[in-house]
């Protein structure tokens, strides 16, 4: 009995991180990014009226949690990631129905890329209680990237983690 409960243990200690870890690797179809999408996160690839590509990560279906990803190419090369992310927050993100401001931290990005993150609650049209997090990630002198994250306030909340980890995983290319 001893030796069947090892054997049982052993296998949900081999099975249980492979499954948690588990991520896609999300290529942007422009070639221009690519992400790790942890367990439950899809990548969606649409085209618009003229033809353009339009990217959203949905976490299990939309209202739990998007991202969409865009990019600034011609940042000034002087700009503080802090003050970008102020002046971005300023001038578009604050205009939510029922902005509340929760944070605006250095976000640790590794490999040398210096982040902000932004992190706030909103309601959608609906009236419901979302959340929003954007991560601000600037990747060369002039390039800054922004991961905004949207989702139900108590399920996109408890992401902290895997949106911390995707951001993490940006690769520009």
């Amino acid at each position: 009995m001893n030796h069947l409960f090892r054997c049982l243990l052993l296998s949900v200690l081999v099975i249980l991180p492979s499954a948690v870890m588990a991520q896609e690797v999300f290529e942007d179809p422009d070639g221009k990014y690519s992400v790790n999408l942890p367990n439950g996160w899809l990548g969606i690839v649409s085209q618009d009226t003229v033809g353009r590509n339009d990217v959203i990560m949905v976490f299990r279906n939309r209202e739990n949690g998007t991202l969409k990803i865009r990019s600034v190419e011609d940042a000034d090369p002087a700009t503080d990631i802090m003050e970008f992310a102020k002046e971005d927050e300023n001038n578009t993100v604050r205009f939510r129905p029922k902005y509340v401001k929760l944070s605006l931290e250095k976000f640790l990005a590794g490999t040398g890329r210096t982040g902000a993150l932004l992190s706030y609650d909103f309601n959608n049209a609906a009236g419901q209680p979302f959340m929003g997090r954007v991560y601000y990630l600037k990747v060369s002198e002039k390039t800054i990237y922004i991961l905004t994250f949207i989702g139900r306030k108590n399920i996109l909340g408890s992401l902290r983690n895997q949106t911390d980890a995707i951001a993490r995983s940006l690769k520009v290319k």
